[in-house]
């Protein structure tokens, strides 16, 4: 997701003009930039142009926002892309070979972290909303090679989006010489072509619980939230079926004097249907109600896009900032698709 403000020069192209300005894949198997890099370490036949190889970032993965779709906001996106809605810390692969060109490691402006990436073709590629980075810049990378982990970066914060990767690809130049609103549609590039959509949107699954649950909570502990009586799975899905949705949990507290903090975690299994590994998406907290009657209870709620394939299983986790906590009733509302 990228809005006006993600359009920013490039930090090693900053003295040269230019016009400015969200998901989840849960699968089974889960500074700034320095000085210019000179032309000699570029390919000396580039080509400006792109032959349908390129990767996708995380692989065959749902698309939060497409390149068109981010052309038709109001107002329209200062720097169009593909949002690939991922979790935070997937690994993402270079598209082909090239030179990092660029790098950004704080989290500010609408972009969060990104790399450039300059490539053999003579185009030119940017990732934004990063976790991390893992290639220095002026590194020659090839084709499939891990270049950084996903996140949701921008803003100053590292969840100032929802959790995705944001590719914008220009063609035989940088953003700086084309302008950030010219890129192309990374899609139409990629190995095997676009995503194709389905012919019509099929209708969600709505689904709506209410728990009493009346349990304090203990002070300082990640602590399993029951959606019913001995029951804690928000979603889930097997080796045979997929689950996509989103989904949102509501809570309401008695007892906040500091505040609670929210997370959603997403467990994948073995074929026995033991927890083998978590994955904690990024936690929410969720301040004391200000109010001027005492014992005003205090709401709290998270939300999360997703897409679980193989074995796995989504719960809440609620951590009390003081103690006395007490939960007194759970909420859960989801709308979802089978496949």
């Amino acid at each position: 997701m990228c809005d006006a403000g993600d359009s920013e020069p490039s930090s090693t192209e900053a003295t040269q003009s230019f016009v400015s300005r969200r998901g989840v894949l849960l699968g089974t198997g889960f500074v700034l930039g320095a000085a210019a890099v000179g032309w000699e370490f570029f390919s000396p036949t580039l080509r400006a142009s792109a032959e349908g190889t390129y990767l996708r970032p995380c692989g065959i993965v749902p698309i939060s926002s497409s390149w068109m779709g981010h052309k038709n906001r109001n107002p329209p996106s200062g720097e169009p892309g593909t949002d690939y809605a991922v979790v935070r810390g997937t690994p993402i692969r270079a598209a082909t070979s090239g030179v990092i060109v660029d790098r950004k490691d704080s989290t500010t402006t609408a972009t969060g972290r990104y790399l450039a990436l300059r490539t053999d073709d003579g185009n030119y590629i940017r990732y934004l909303h990063l976790q991390s980075s893992t290639v220095p810049l002026g590194a020659r990378v090839s084709r499939g090679q891990l270049i950084a982990y996903s996140g949701a970066s921008g803003f100053g914060s590292e969840t100032g989006y929802g959790p995705h990767v944001h590719v914008s690809l220009w063609i035989g130049g940088t953003p700086l010489q084309l302008g950030f609103t010219n890129s192309v549609d990374f899609e139409n590039y990629v190995e095997g072509g676009p995503i194709k959509p389905p012919s019509e949107d099929p209708v969600p699954i709505h689904q709506s619980s209410t728990y009493q649950w009346n349990a304090v909570v203990p002070r300082g502990l990640w602590t399993r939230i029951p959606v019913a009586a001995d029951l804690y799975w928000l979603a889930h899905s097997s080796a045979t079926v997929k689950e996509t949705g989103d989904v949102a949990i509501y809570l309401t507290t008695a007892k906040v004097t500091k505040g609670f903090q929210l997370r959603i975690v997403a467990e994948t299994l073995n074929s026995s249907g033991a927890p083998i590994a978590s994955a904690p998406q990024p936690p929410f907290e969720v301040p004391v109600t200000r109010a001027e009657a005492p014992n005003s209870p205090t709401y709290g709620q998270y939300s999360l896009p997703y897409f679980l394939s193989g074995p796995v299983r989504l719960f809440a986790e609620i951590r009390a900032l003081n103690t006395g906590i007490i939960v007194q009733e759970v909420t859960v509302k989801k709308n979802y698709w089978l496949s």
